[in-house]
């Protein structure tokens, strides 16, 4: 929470710096403004449009999950992409925003991936949504992963198998 001339001019020198973001918006909501026994009213998550908008490389992400950071998740990139669209409105246009879960953060590590082109590795995911609606309105359950091409197994471990890396029984 800062005035419009302190973030204009704070966004303008990472513009400057060259620095690339990345936003955590599960984690910002499970952590900000949490207190027991009563309803969260502080919750934000940082500038992404202001940001795009000055030409900042954004990523969105969630590095967190099942630790004290942000109690779920399983680091799907989709339930990252769908919840980060809700949060942040990333929505309405679309326009490039889907790079932030791909494209960009790639880039901005020195990876070629989510590049599509002819003799570059097929990983990727196959969905069946014809819209971006309808990519957005369910989780993808259905859908395909390919490694170097070819279809991968994608049944989830039982949480029974977690157990060992949790410390439960």
């Amino acid at each position: 929470m800062q005035p419009a001339e302190e973030i204009s001019r704070t966004l303008d020198l990472v513009a400057e710096a060259r620095i690339a973001v990345v936003s955590l918006p599960m984690c910002n909501m499970y952590l900000q403004d949490r207190t027991a026994g009563r309803t969260p009213r502080w919750r934000g998550v940082t500038l992404l449009h202001e940001m795009r908008a000055r030409g900042i490389a954004v990523s969105v992400a969630s590095d967190n999950c099942r630790d004290p950071f942000y109690a779920y998740g399983d680091h799907d990139v989709m339930e990252v992409y769908r919840e980060a669209t809700r949060i942040a409105h990333l929505d309405h246009p679309v326009g490039a925003w889907p790079a932030a879960v791909g494209a960009t953060p790639a880039a901005v590590a020195g990876f070629t991936a989510g590049l599509i082109a002819q003799g570059a590795p097929a990983d990727l995911q196959i969905l069946r949504a014809r819209t971006f609606n309808e990519l957005l309105s369910r989780p993808p359950s259905d859908r395909i992963v390919l490694r170097a091409g070819k279809p991968i197994d994608r049944t989830l471990p039982d949480y029974r198998e977690l157990d060992s890396l949790l410390g439960t029984s």
